[in-house]
């Protein structure tokens, strides 16, 4: 018999709100009115309010007592943490699986990339991120290590978010998508040390590409001052200052 995952009001409310948030149509540092929310997902406040303290744990909301509650503003330590986080993990991945991946792992990614290519023509931001995770999600899923992708996923929001704002940047997505055409042909080859360098390459772009995202969209970034001496701070503290 199969199993029935029975998806409760509090859980639907919270992928619905995390995937407003992470699409950025709930902009970073927009109000969130409990009761509006209530009103337009035709529930009690009961399930809102438990699922906006989730989305606190998930550092995508910043609730205030007695204040109200807001959509967090990007925090950029957070945004390295997460990168690092997937970064140390993929490589890992790929090391682990170099001499597992098969054909139909690639037609998988092929099919992603299609659909990047796709969206990419319509200028479809949300679309292109959820092909550019579905090729990745492979890398894990062929070593049979899925739940580390959604652990990755899961802690993944201020990464998320930046990534989106970024592909409005010239040549940003074309570059991504040639960057997995190249992937696919280093796994299909074999080749662990090309494959770890486009991973790298891959996977740090978004350093550079975070300080213009700064400037272009200040109010969307959480500000702060740092203590640590100037040699240990980060990148983009001149940015924050």
């Amino acid at each position: 018999m199969a199993h029935i995952v029975r998806v409760t009001a509090s859980e639907e409310i919270y992928q619905t709100l995390r995937s407003e948030i992470l699409s950025l149509r709930f902009k970073p540092g927009e109000e969130l009115n409990l009761q509006l929310l209530s009103e337009q997902l035709q529930v009690s406040r009961s399930p809102v309010r438990d699922a906006l303290m989730r989305l606190s744990g998930d550092n995508l909301v910043d609730i205030f007592p007695q204040k109200g509650t807001r959509v967090s503003l990007i925090d950029l330590k957070q945004v390295e943490e997460e990168r690092f986080l997937r970064k140390s993990l993929e490589e890992s991945a790929v090391r682990k699986g170099i001499n597992l991946y098969t054909e139909s792992h690639f037609s998988l990614m092929e099919e992603s990339i299609l659909l990047q290519q796709k969206a990419m023509e319509e200028e479809n931001f949300v679309d292109f991120l959820r092909a550019d995770n579905a090729f990745h999600a492979v890398i894990f899923s062929a070593i049979n290590m899925g739940r580390i992708w959604n652990l990755i996923q899961s802690q993944g929001g201020n990464h998320h978010r930046i990534r989106l704002l970024s592909f409005s940047e010239k040549n940003v997505l074309g570059n991504i998508i040639e960057q997995h055409q190249s992937m696919v042909g280093a796994l299909r080859f074999k080749d662990l040390k090309e494959m770890l360098v486009l991973e790298d390459k891959h996977l740090s772009k978004l350093l550079q590409e975070t300080e213009s995202m700064v400037v272009r969209y200040p109010h969307y970034f959480k500000k702060e001052v740092s203590t640590q001496p100037f040699y240990m701070r980060n990148t983009y503290a001149k940015e924050l200052s």
